[in-house]
């Protein structure tokens, strides 16, 4: 055998070796509802309600000052944000990562508890509802636009409801929350304010966006739905400030609770010594054939 042949058939054998890339693809997640979406400027008194059928979608965009790939996934959202009712939050991540000041660890932390599957937390990452998500810049289907649209108008299984949110400025870095929420399930929610910073300016991201856009700074805590129909909470809430500027703007959201499964580990055994690993087997494989040739060249 020539060497060209042997040469190509090492390369085939070592192909075999790497996993090919997998396309992107809708997760399904089994993290809980997000419902929510009511807001306004938190230096200002807000009173404003909604029926579940009329709040949008809530968009979860996990991104970073540092990602390009970002950049395509939040121009989707934005546009279909134009035809299409639905609000976006911009977790900008921060465990580990001192290159993107937008972000905190608690509400980096409060997403990797929720999507913890998609380790090891390289955005870009779009959540749908808490029920979907997509990771990467690549579209399942025709354009992430269409794949974006498609996932905002799914059924989020609500059930019918109301809500609704009076907010109340007490000083520079706080104030007073009022919440209703009536509903037909028997869902049980957490109730939270999340604080969305209108947009942080940061020349230095190495993406050149510069201004960035939804940047939910904080999350609180404010109260519990535990029973089917009607619910109500007052809280006095403070909070941080923005990057920059005074565009802090106050969002209630209820987050579905899930109760967490818990699976028993079951004891390993020792691995076998005489047992080789696939990949050392195929290069043992790969070392007798190469053996081989050289003596058949010979």
């Amino acid at each position: 055998m020539s060497r060209i042949p042997a040469v190509a058939l090492s390369m085939i054998i070592l192909a075999c070796l790497i996993p090919s890339a997998s396309s992107a693809e809708v997760e399904e997640l089994d993290s809980g509802l997000l419902l929510g979406g009511l807001y306004g400027m938190a230096n200002e008194s807000i009173a404003v309600n909604s029926s579940f059928d009329d709040l949008p979608a809530i968009v979860e965009d996990y991104t970073a000052t540092w990602c390009s790939n970002c950049v395509d996934v939040e121009e989707a959202m934005e546009e279909v944000a134009l035809s299409v009712n639905m609000q976006i939050y911009a977790v900008h991540r921060n465990i580990y990562d001192p290159e993107d000041p937008l972000g905190s660890e608690s509400v980096d932390q409060w997403f990797r508890d929720r999507y913890g599957e998609f380790t090891p937390w390289a955005p870009p990452i779009a959540g749908f509802n808490g029920l979907h998500a997509i990771t990467g810049s690549k579209p399942v289907g025709d354009s992430l636009v269409a794949d974006y649209t498609d996932l905002a108008q799914r059924p989020n299984d609500a059930g019918a409801g109301a809500m609704s949110m009076i907010w109340a400025p007490t000083g520079t870095n706080s104030g007073t929350i009022t919440w209703t929420f009536n509903h037909s399930t028997d869902k049980v929610y957490n109730v939270s304010v999340w604080m969305v910073e209108t947009v942080a300016y940061f020349p230095e991201g190495t993406n050149n966006q510069q201004y960035y856009p939804h940047v939910l700074r904080e999350i609180i805590d404010v109260g519990v739905v535990d029973s089917t129909g009607f619910s109500t909470g007052t809280m006095s809430v403070t909070y941080a400030d923005a990057y920059d500027d005074q565009d802090l703007e106050v969002h209630l959201v209820f987050e579905e609770y899930i109760e967490p499964v818990l699976v028993e580990d079951d004891p390993q055994p020792e691995p076998d010594t005489e047992d080789a690993p696939f990949l050392s087997m195929s290069l043992t494989v790969l070392s007798l054939l190469a053996v081989a040739l050289h003596r058949n060249d010979q």
